[in-house]
Parts: C-alpha cells; structure tokens; sequence
C-alpha cells in the first residue's frame, strides 16, 4: 500500500512556509523544444502491469534541475499533459481547466478528476497539497518560473519538460519512464506513426493544395501557427503545406488576424474553431461578414469546423482525433 505523502500537520507547515500560488503558467500553452529525461537506471518495466517492474529508486535530470524517485509514482499531477497520462493508463490526481473551460475530448475519462484552474495563473497551492501527488510534471518550463517550481518541488518530486506542445511523443516517451511504463509508449508511439504514414498516402491528392487553420476567441480572431498542436499534425506529420500567410505571419506562433485582412487568407481549405460560448458573438460575425463569405475555401464548401478541445491540444488522443478529423473531411471526399 503507498505510504501517505504529507500527514494533516506536514500540510499544515507546509502552507506556513510555502506562499500562495500566483502567476503559475501562462493561459495559453508556451510553444518551445523538448528534454527528454535521463536516468541513471536503465532498467525497463513492463508497463502493462499495475505492480512496480523498473528498479527503484531512479534518478532524473530535467531542464530545472534533478529528481529522485524513490518508488513507481502513483499519483501525478500533469496540468495539460492529462492526455499522455490517460495513454499510459494513468489517471491524474487533478485536470487542467481554465475557469470552467476542460479539455472536453477527455472528460469521459476525467470527469470525476477534481480541476486545477489556472485562469488566475494556476491553482491554490493548498489544492495541490490536498491533491497528494508523488509526482509533479510540467509540461513547459515557463510553468516552473518565478520560485514556482521550488514551491511545487516541495510537495512532490517536480519534472519540468521543456515545452510539450511541439513534442508530445517526446512527452509521451519522457512520463513513460518516469513511471515505469517506457513499453506502453512506445507501443502507442508506434502505432500513431503507423496511422500517419498510411493517413499521408491517401492525402496525396491534395499535396498540392494549401491549408490554414484560423480560431474564434471571445474578442479576436487569430492565425494558429506551424509547430504546435494541430499545426505540427498537418504540416510537419501529414506533410499537408500551409498557405504562405500561414508561413509568413504566424509560422512559430499563432497571430491574430482582422476582418478586413482575411480576404489574404484564399487557402484552399481552412479549418476553424470557436473557443466556447463566449466567442460565440465574434464568430457569428465572422460568418455573416463578406469577407469570410468571399473566401475560395468556403465559396468552394472546403473550410470545416473542427473541435477546439483536441485541435488545441497534443497527445496520442488528441492527435489521433486531428488525424481522423483530416481524413473523413479531406480524404475521403
């Protein structure tokens, strides 16, 4: 049975000397490369097993420092990297939110996961205490400024991986080792890169068109990027091309994008989203305005809405969820 990480009085003092949590990670994700982990000990485990198959204690270095893990962690706290966990079998103490905004594609797995909001910046430190991880990681290092991952390494051993949004197999690969289960990865690893090669050959007959993806905020709009999320699936795994505004204006990082500069963006398919109910209102004006009708991808009945929850995201789920959207819009036309 895990032994009990932090006793009522250990809580206690730990709030004494531990400030509040403020700014804890920006409200959007930080897009940047990855740091694999390394450890000292080779030793593989099995991964499909709930018993410890690795040799423990093991020892990590990361981009913040260093960690000990002392046994086969149980209880993670993974703010934004709940759906490598979920791959991996595990299911997270608490979820990322931001106000009352979840990840939606994995509430069927995680409704019943207490949140994690980070619309003020990041949660109580008190909800992460109650919480009792015995692991903490990470997914950007901007999560661990400003004293916050001396705060959380407090309560757990804290891994902090460099910018997640751009690697998620790299992230995948990185949780896999920290807690014993390297098979599992790379087992799913395997088979999303088996799904994207077969994805690519039928997607051949538009290699010779251009894409964009464009998003509906509550007060703007904005041109999403090439290297995170939906955009590294499209350009860099399917191999699809971005159309040059894409390319030129917001290749490293989504930007926003007006009205009167749409009639610029004559990608031939366009996909979008809307970012909950409250850009509702921005999107209706963007379907009524002439600039958006006069569009060759929708005069031509070639721009889709997508679900902002996993297009928004990265993982095996959400990028196997990208790839299957592709393919019943694009592919099987």
């Amino acid at each position: 049975m895990r032994k009990t990480r932090l006793y009522p009085l250990c809580l206690a003092a730990l709030l004494l000397v531990l400030p509040a949590c403020g700014n804890a990670t920006p409200n959007e994700p930080t897009p940047g490369a990855s740091t694999p982990p390394v450890s000292d000990n080779a030793a593989k485990g099995d991964g499909a097993s709930e018993e410890p198959t690795a040799e423990w204690p093991r020892t990590f270095s990361h981009v913040m420092g260093d960690i000990t893990l002392e046994e086969q962690p149980t209880r993670v706290f993974g703010p934004y990297v709940e759906d490598a966990l979920l791959t991996l079998g595990v299911t997270p103490v608490l979820k990322w939110s931001l106000g009352d905004y979840v990840q939606d594609y994995l509430e069927g797995q995680l409704a019943e996961v207490p949140s994690a909001d980070y619309s003020t910046g990041g949660p109580p430190l008190e909800t992460v205490l109650e919480a009792a991880p015995d692991l903490i990681f990470l997914y950007s290092a901007g999560m661990g400024e400003e004293g916050r991952y001396e705060q959380l390494s407090k309560i757990a051993p804290t891994y902090v991986y460099d910018k997640a949004s751009e690697d998620w197999q790299g992230t995948l690969s990185a949780l896999g080792e920290l807690l014993g289960k390297e098979d599992v990865a790379e087992a799913k690893i395997a088979d999303y890169n088996q799904k994207v090669e077969e994805a690519r050959s039928h997607l051949a007959s538009v290699s010779d068109k251009t894409f964009a993806v464009v998003r509906v905020r509550p007060k703007d709009y904005v041109i999403m990027d090439g290297v995170n999320f939906s955009g590294k699936t499209l350009y860099d795994e399917l191999k699809l091309t971005p159309h040059p505004m894409v390319k030129e204006l917001a290749w490293d990082n989504f930007q926003p994008i007006s009205l009167e500069k749409l009639p610029d963006l004559d990608a031939d398919y366009i996909f979008y989203m809307v970012q909950g109910e409250a850009s509702q209102g921005m999107a209706q004006e963007l379907f009524d305005s002439p600039f958006w009708k006069g569009l060759p991808a929708v005069q031509n009945g070639q721009a889709y809405e997508v679900e902002v929850s996993h297009w928004l995201s990265s993982g095996y789920i959400a990028n196997t969820a990208q790839v299957d959207d592709v393919m019943r819009l694009i592919a099987q036309q």
